[in-house]
């Protein structure tokens, strides 16, 4: 399905309803935008994320790593990310 579609002088698209019912994008949800040359590529970031959250869940489950383990690396990960 190919639409065309107007940029705005800040920049925001509105995307085609006929789009946005095909792959169930709502009021409040999120795309993952990625520029591949020429072109724009923008995903639902809701899969994205139960991808990874899958991805994490299995490789959690092999190591034998506990939720609680899990949030404490991963807070600890945002402070080493956020004192650069």
């Amino acid at each position: 399905m190919t639409e065309v579609v107007k940029v705005t002088s800040k920049g925001q698209i509105t995307l085609p309803i006929k789009i946005r019912k095909a792959i169930g994008i709502g009021e409040d949800s999120f795309l993952l935008v990625e520029q591949i040359g020429d072109y724009v590529l923008m995903k639902k970031a809701e899969v994205r994320m139960k991808e990874i959250n899958r991805i994490l869940g299995e490789e959690a489950k092999r190591k034998n790593i506990t939720r609680k383990e899990l949030l404490l690396a991963l807070e600890e990960a945002k402070k080493e990310t956020w004192a650069e």
